[in-house]
């Protein structure tokens, strides 16, 4: 009796063995930058992101999965004085999964991404990725993530936020992190692409920390994206949200973004163009403030380990010009990046999303990167 137990526990431990897996992988990048339009000239440090991955399948239907990483960076700024020093550890994703057939839910620190357009992005609702960071680090959102897959390959998201108070994308106002968010996405298939629809509900704080007139408000903002792709030869695409606050705030009352972009492939050359229009208003159908920026980028694999990327952007509006080049080698262990930059020194609007994951700074910049995955 207790041999046949033993092969029996034997049996159930090698099924629920076959039945899951967890994997450990981890990216270290180290870089250095340097430029002459600052006071700390140079700038050296590394990160790295170890992951850690379960996932269980339950039957053919259904499986459960978990993710977590971590991001450990230091880093040290040389000017005239002093080098300044910086070091954290902070929790980079941590969520749990649960699908089944055409359908699942995500729960936890996470990345939510979508939308048409590649540079200038108006539907940047959720993330911070920076268009010349090759790696698209992004910080994550704490929520719940439902999506449904229909046969005719139509979906329909489904998300809430909470205790998150960092601004996103565009987002003129910081979220209140003690109230949730809410929202939803719908994308539909037509002939030769796609077409979507999206709404995000939060609380914002507009806050001037003004000691002798200060003023605090904390407004209801709807947000409404609708975005649509299409492959007719060349790639064609168009982005768009209205942004409205309830309580009156200055010209930022009402926002609109419009995305209109294109790209296409030539002897393994591609090209991406697009021009962002940006109004803000505090009525609807009235802009107090214009925005018009053109991004255009290029993108060639000079052989299986080597490629190299431009993008220029054009911020009409405030006249100011933005330039990123970059050159990689794959090596056998590990890849390296060559960067040359140009980034305004005043703007009063950003039309690339930058983060704090990124060591881009003012003026002419270099910057060395190596990239080590395991």
């Amino acid at each position: 009796m207790k041999k046949q137990l033993t092969y029996l526990l034997i049996l159930i431990s090698l099924h629920t063995f076959a039945q899951s897996s967890l994997e450990f992988n981890g990216m270290f990048q180290g870089f250095t930058t340097y430029t002459n339009d600052s006071d700390l000239k140079l700038w050296s440090g590394g990160r790295y992101i170890p992951e850690l991955k379960y996932e269980y399948k339950i039957d053919s239907l259904q499986s459960f999965s978990a993710y977590g990483s971590a991001n450990l960076y230091a880093d040290v700024q040389y000017g005239g004085g002093d080098p300044l020093t910086n070091a954290y550890i902070n929790p980079y994703r941590a969520w749990v999964r649960y699908a089944y057939a055409n359908s699942e839910i995500r729960v936890g620190l996470q990345k939510i991404d979508f939308g048409s357009a590649s540079m200038l992005r108006p539907l940047q609702w959720f993330n911070q990725i920076d268009p010349r960071d090759p790696l698209g680090l992004t910080n994550g959102v704490y929520s719940a993530l439902g999506k449904y897959y229909f046969k005719n390959n139509a979906n329909i998201w489904f998300w809430v936020l909470y205790g998150n108070e960092e601004r996103r994308g565009f987002d003129v106002l910081p979220s209140d992190k003690k109230k949730p968010e809410y929202g939803g996405r719908l994308q539909l298939p037509t002939p030769k692409g796609e077409i979507a629809f999206s709404y995000h509900h939060r609380n914002a704080i507009y806050d001037n920390q003004d000691p002798v007139y200060p003023e605090y408000i904390n407004t209801v903002e709807n947000k409404y994206g609708i975005d649509g792709k299409w492959d007719v030869g060349v790639g064609l695409w168009f982005e768009g949200s209205y942004t409205k606050l309830q309580d009156p705030i200055s010209i930022f009352t009402n926002q609109t973004l419009l995305n209109l972009g294109t790209d296409y492939t030539i002897n393994g050359l591609n090209i991406v163009f697009e021009h962002l229009f940006l109004w803000y208003g505090e009525e609807w159908n009235k802009a107090d403030y214009r925005g018009n920026t053109s991004a255009i980028s290029f993108n060639y694999p000079i052989s299986f380990f080597d490629n190299v990327s431009l993008m220029v952007y054009q911020d009409w509006t405030n006249n100011g010009t933005g330039a990123f080049a970059s050159y990689n080698h794959d090596f056998n262990l590990w890849t390296g990046y060559f960067m040359l930059y140009y980034n305004p020194t005043t703007q009063i609007t950003s039309p690339v999303v930058n983060n704090d994951l990124n060591q881009f700074t003012s003026g002419f910049g270099v910057r060395f990167m190596a990239i080590i995955n395991h």
